[in-house]
């Protein structure tokens, strides 16, 4: 591939928002969501945006000396191991740290002639589940086990008569455990409960 094509490849994964302005680059401590990055066909970047470039960027992972980032050992494996053709239907899970992610790639080749050969289009996606929202927040306002019991069932949207029935205790003790739910969290109502939840399935 020639430098110019690398250049306006490079470019466009780094294209402002619309406010004019990039997105911050984040560390993969702070949750980075998404991202991509084409290679060539030797597997060597061409381009990245800089939510993959946060989630790469991982130093207990071994580097390229070409690359200032780690790529996963998975995906790779899995890349080398098939033909370019069978690869759009490919999805890898990997790690970063602590945080777990997918990758889809996808052989793009060119329709007007610009580019010379094919190349590769990862993308990647933090996998971000409930149990894990429930896991930070249970550390972060140090919740006993039962509070946390009864706080999975309203983050499945059990009522507290349910729940009740589900942990066998009376309705006036699930109330009690909320009431501590809630003075720990700094909120007065479920929804309050509810919203700190998805704060952190968000930054997760």
């Amino acid at each position: 591939m020639q430098p110019m094509e690398n250049a306006r490849l490079k470019q466009a994964a780094l294209r402002p928002n619309g406010n004019g302005s990039l997105r911050e680059e984040r560390s993969p401590s702070s949750g980075s969501e998404t991202g991509m990055i084409l290679l060539d066909l030797s597997l060597k970047p061409i381009a990245v945006d800089k939510g993959a470039a946060a989630i790469l960027n991982d130093s207990t992972q071994p580097r390229s000396p070409e690359t200032p980032f780690a790529m996963p050992k998975e995906v790779l494996d899995v890349i080398r191991s098939r033909k370019p053709s069978e690869l759009t239907t490919t999805k890898t899970q990997f790690a970063m740290g602590k945080r777990k992610y997918s990758c889809r790639t996808y052989l793009m080749e060119s329709q007007n002639g610009s580019l010379t050969l094919p190349i590769l289009a990862l993308h990647f996606e933090r996998d971000v589940s409930s149990t894990d929202a429930l896991t930070e927040v249970t550390a972060e306002y140090h919740l006993t086990a039962r509070e946390q019991e009864a706080l999975r069932g309203i983050s499945i949207g059990l009522t507290s008569k349910e729940l009740a029935e589900r942990m066998n205790i009376s309705p006036n003790t699930v109330k009690a455990f909320l009431r501590l739910i809630m003075i720990k969290m700094g909120v007065t109502t479920r929804a309050g409960i509810v919203a700190k939840l998805l704060e952190h399935n968000g930054r997760s």
